[in-house]
């Protein structure tokens, strides 16, 4: 990833943390604003929960899914796990780090796994819907963060999808987008989450934002009547 790194964008930290937060999550559909260096991170992340998923499924109903995943719901395995990354970005813009990241997906053997949509973030949401439909995790790197929140919020996934977007707690135009989010709340019957984060040891770019829409959201206790708040999926309390 070295090849994409630049220092001044302060991703090197948060690329990490998409990483793991796809690997948490288990998104279907994942959505980049502006390639570059976190692309890769996102890429892995979908190919290693598909791993992930397909060898957690052969294990279904073995003596070994016990010992390796005791709190394994089955029903999840039902739906078919095919991630998919989609990104934005004006490939032919001088500035843009698309090449090059895509380079470094192809050496990583990970081109596959991405559909680059060309062109700006402004007018290409009907292209994500008709790619993917709803976007289950989204990655927003631009001065645009307000655009892209009134053009494309009907496109989170209301039902627990999540985006994050990078540097908005200290400058004017950021808090103003964390303003925005904050008069949704009414819309969404109260049913969002925003978790801010900051790095106070950087002087700019130092802070990332959590989004996750749960108006749609039904918790796992809601489908399992035999969980409780110990075991809300009900698996301890089997057999």
């Amino acid at each position: 990833m070295k090849p994409l790194q630049v220092p001044e964008m302060a991703t090197d930290s948060t690329a990490p943390l998409l990483y793991w937060l796809i690997r948490t999550l288990r998104p279907q559909h994942v959505l980049e604003v502006g390639m570059g260096y976190t692309t890769p991170f996102l890429a892995k992340a979908l190919k290693d929960n598909k791993e992930a998923y397909e060898a957690e499924r052969e294990l279904l109903g073995t003596p070994e899914s016990h010992a390796v995943q005791p709190m394994a719901h089955a029903p999840y395995y039902n739906a078919p796990y095919e991630p998919r990354l989609i990104c934005i970005d004006r490939m032919t813009d001088t500035a843009s780090s698309a090449p090059r990241a895509l380079k470094v997906m192809e050496e990583l053997g990970l081109a596959d796994t991405c559909q680059i949509i060309e062109g700006d973030l402004r007018g290409s949401s009907g292209k994500v819907r008709k790619a993917v439909g709803l976007v289950d995790f989204a990655w927003i790197d631009t001065w645009d963060t307000l655009a892209f929140v009134r053009e494309y919020w009907d496109l989170i996934n209301p039902a627990g999808g999540m985006f994050a977007a990078h540097y908005l707690m200290t400058y004017p135009e950021g808090r103003a987008v964390l303003r925005y989010l904050e008069s949704l709340r009414g819309r969404e019957n109260g049913r969002l989450e925003i978790t801010n984060l900051r790095e106070p040891h950087r002087y700019g770019q130092n802070s990332t934002t959590l989004i996750r829409r749960t108006r749609d959201y039904v918790d796992p206790e809601d489908l399992r009547p035999e969980g409780n708040s110990n075991d809300p999926t009900g698996v301890l309390n089997v057999g």
